[in-house]
């Protein structure tokens, strides 16, 4: 029998693939992508989420107390983000608004997925800062050119109507993303190459297409 009031040990492999999914550089890493992925659906809902499971001490790996990005957790930087969440998200369902403020976020989602990927990777020193902010905006501006694409041949074959859905979409993949990010840092992984293969898909779709212009003008 065991001692009374006495926690029991876990194995050592059991902590190390606990510590592995959720705070090594590896999960971090891909939680960074995974968001930054996300901030190209939308620019202010990711870092607000972010900021906020900082400011409630939701996730061991992320303190954002105390270093250059601390002003993400302060309750009113919470609340500006989330408000722009709420706005970005309803003028998005809106025909011709849709299009304008999209022009408006581009650089505002590039922005956002350099400021969250560097934010994550903040105590990893000077040169992967730099590295992941670059690499979370190039990331972010994947994923917003990606959906610019999808929203095109959307207006071109429905004439737009379906385009409110696919923002209704984008807006829950974003918000379940992110949810499922601050769980399971180890899925933005899995994020970032659903992502890749969307951009592959696309390419390879448009490709196609401008092809067959081709051979039907000779």
């Amino acid at each position: 029998m065991g001692q009374p009031g006495r926690a029991p040990v876990r194995p050592r492999g059991t902590l190390f693939a606990v510590e592995f999914l959720i705070n090594s550089l590896v999960a971090k890493a891909g939680m960074g992508a995974g968001f930054s992925g996300l901030s190209g659906l939308r620019a202010f809902m990711p870092l607000g989420l972010l900021g906020l499971a900082s400011h409630l001490d939701l996730w061991a790996g992320l303190d954002l107390g105390g270093t250059p990005f601390a002003l993400l957790e302060n309750s009113w930087v919470i609340a500006a983000l989330l408000i722009l969440a709420a706005f970005e998200m309803a003028a998005d369902k809106v025909p011709l608004l849709d299009s304008i403020q999209d022009v408006v976020a581009t650089p505002l989602r590039a922005i956002a997925g350099a400021l969250i990927f560097a934010a994550i990777m903040q105590n990893q020193g000077t040169a992967a800062l730099m590295a992941s902010g670059l690499a979370g905006g190039a990331i972010a501006a994947t994923a917003h050119a990606g959906k610019t694409v999808v929203r095109a041949g959307a207006t071109t074959t429905g004439a737009g109507v379906a385009n409110p859905f696919i923002s209704f979409f984008e807006d829950l993949l974003t918000f379940i993303g992110s949810i499922l990010l601050l769980l399971v840092p180890m899925a933005g992984i899995l994020i970032f190459l659903f992502l890749v293969f969307l951009v592959y898909r696309i390419s390879r779709k448009r490709k196609r297409k401008y092809e067959g212009l081709r051979i039907l003008r000779e």
